[in-house]
């Protein structure tokens, strides 16, 4: 306890009680994503009694590739929020690629967004999800980040290209028009009516005759390529995928026929 001379009564000391000075208590708040959940944490002086806040956020996504084209599935983001166990109330936005596409209050601690199939751009999205806690003492904000590949769909030329690439190492077997082994005009069939539903006739010279002949500089991937007794398709590049013959199989390189011509079906 501190002391001084009383100025008043000389002779004297006069006695000062220091008033105690108020516990300060420091609150921070601090966050860490583990495992796609933010926690956040309340920072107290020793000795302090109240239970540290531990608010957590689960975010999951239903499809991480989508399509873009009519009929689609689309991708469901769905959020939760809890404290505890019990769920909490406060707001959730969706962002696309760093653009907000949606606001939402969470219902019973929860919600599920839908995009339309339009948002999404072709290629890698980074669909993040951000939930504010109603009461801010809870948490400032969690976040959560997923990645959703979505494509556009095939033309009818790359589903005919495609189905024919993937008829490669396929075996050669006079009068066969697949799944697993063909002659030439059974391929060409087969490829046209898995790809686009369109049935061609099955010998080689009725295939000619099935479309128009175009130059070989106006050949489109998916043009069938006719030589006398031979089809083939061309896939681009100067390449196509034919047929060959026993002990060759289902093949692709480039056009060695001489003259052929190029059939737009």
């Amino acid at each position: 306890m501190p002391t001084s001379l009383d100025p008043a009564r000389p002779g004297t000391v006069a006695v000062t009680a220091s008033r105690p000075r108020r516990a300060l208590i420091a609150l921070g708040l601090t966050a860490a994503l583990t495992g796609g959940v933010l926690v956040a944490q309340t920072q107290q002086a020793p000795h302090a009694s109240a239970a540290t806040a531990k608010p957590s956020t689960t975010y999951s996504v239903s499809r991480h590739s989508v399509a873009k084209k009519p009929g689609a599935t689309k991708a469901r983001y769905t959020v939760t929020a809890s404290k505890n166990g019990s769920r909490i109330a406060g707001s959730a936005t969706l962002i696309m690629n760093g653009k907000r596409q949606y606001s939402a209050r969470l219902v019973h601690g929860k919600f599920t967004f839908t995009p339309g199939l339009w948002r999404y751009r072709v290629g890698t999205n980074t669909v993040r999800v951000v939930v504010h806690p109603a009461r801010a003492a809870l948490a400032d904000k969690s976040t959560k980040t997923v990645r959703v590949t979505a494509t556009k769909p095939l033309t009818a030329r790359q589903k005919l290209v495609k189905v024919a690439k993937a008829q490669v190492g396929d075996r050669y077997a006079y009068g066969a028009s697949g799944p697993s082994s063909f002659d030439c005009s059974g391929l060409t069939s087969y490829v046209y009516k898995k790809a686009v539903g369109k049935s061609l006739p099955r010998s080689s010279s009725a295939q000619k005759a099935a479309g128009k002949v175009v130059s070989r500089k106006n050949a489109r991937p998916g043009d069938i390529i006719w030589t006398p007794g031979h089809v083939s398709i061309y896939v681009g590049n100067g390449q196509q995928v034919e047929a060959a013959r026993p002990g060759v199989g289902v093949v692709k390189r480039h056009i060695w026929q001489d003259s052929p011509r190029f059939i737009r079906i």
